[in-house]
């Protein structure tokens, strides 16, 4: 293909944890049950998160500068069995106009039924690195198809799985966000969900091992780990809150295996919640902040939604699966990002 096989998933870096796809895989070291059970733990699949009551979504980059591109397909799939409701025929088309083309009335309409989307609703796109927020009405922004980035040319005339759909968004628009938009959040609605100005990177400062909360882990994540050397053990501490975060070591990587985090009530010494961050066959550790010249600022923590607690997120990187946002409170909720991701 041409310009779509090289669409980038800019923000499959805001990563935080895993998916439960049930994978089997062997390590060279024959990795324990409970190991494989913590690379596969979190995410059911995507569209069991339609129950979430916020619906974030993610920024698509694509090779052509004037566009970008927004997936809602993983709240409005289509019908396989008869597509000729959600698409047209893609058939008539040629094989370059079947890439990427606007739905026409009857799909447009068909598809902000579905998704209960009004024209007098907004896109937010939230760029929470530079504090920049971009609203553009529903009824002034184009409905497309776009095939996905794993098709080629030789798979025409497309079939109705290849194709995810959602709203072009102009380009110009976004001028001044992220690179590949990959601090960009999506949020359709009637009301902007983004508390501004409240989002601070994490800077992390070593700390002694024994400095660590002396907490032991819970469920399956326990046997495992324990067979992991301890690594750096870090420190933030802003809004309230202390931020441990230690380091597992496998001699196998030369990067950290598993991240176990610790937020903690400063004052009263209760932890809030623990996460544990790790390798798996789809997943992998993010490197801290400023942890090197390249790394970025990977981790963040404050308010980042109207009437929700804190959050955190940041600590993986993802390639199978969608990533999440982490609440800080006893909840325990996690917030999915849809990213129509087609592994």
């Amino acid at each position: 293909m041409k310009t779509i096989a090289q669409i980038l998933f800019a923000t499959l870096l805001i990563t935080i944890s895993g998916c439960n796809q049930k994978q089997k895989t062997n390590n060279i070291q024959q990795i324990s049950t409970d190991a494989l059970i913590m690379e596969n733990s979190v995410v059911e699949n995507n569209y069991e998160q339609n129950i979430q009551d916020l619906a974030l979504f993610s920024v698509y980059w694509l090779e052509r500068s004037d566009i970008a591109f927004v997936s809602l397909s993983d709240i409005y799939p289509i019908d396989y069995d008869d597509s000729s409701q959600t698409l047209p025929n893609i058939e008539e088309k040629g094989v370059d106009s079947a890439q990427y083309f606007v739905l026409e009335k009857r799909y447009r309409d068909r598809f902000l039924s579905e998704t209960k989307i009004s024209e007098t609703d907004s896109v937010f796109i939230y760029d929470y690195s530079i504090n920049k927020l971009v609203p553009i009405i529903v009824k002034n922004m184009k409905v497309v198809a776009m095939v996905n980035i794993y098709a080629s040319e030789s798979d025409y005339p497309y079939p109705p799985y290849y194709y995810m759909i959602g709203f072009e968004i102009d380009a110009e628009k976004l001028k001044g966000l992220s690179d590949y938009y990959r601090h960009t959040l999506v949020s359709v609605g009637k009301e902007n969900p983004f508390v501004q100005e409240q989002l601070t990177p994490i800077v992390w400062q070593k700390i002694a091992t024994e400095d660590y909360p002396s907490k032991e882990i819970e469920g399956e994540y326990n046997a495992y780990l324990k067979t992991l050397s301890i690594g750096n053990t870090y420190l933030f501490e802003a809004n309230g809150l202390q931020y441990f975060l230690q380091d597992r070591l496998d001699k196998q990587f030369s990067q950290p295996t598993y991240r176990r985090l610790l937020v903690v009530d400063s004052k009263t010494k209760d932890i809030i919640i623990e996460k544990i961050y790790g390798r798996g066959e789809g997943t992998s550790v993010s490197p801290l902040n400023y942890e090197y010249a390249d790394a970025g600022i990977n981790q963040w923590t404050g308010r980042l939604f109207k009437d929700k607690p804190p959050v955190i997120f940041g600590f993986e990187y993802i390639s199978f699966g969608c990533p999440f946002i982490s609440t800080i409170d006893k909840s325990n909720e996690d917030i999915f990002i849809y990213c129509d991701n087609r592994h």
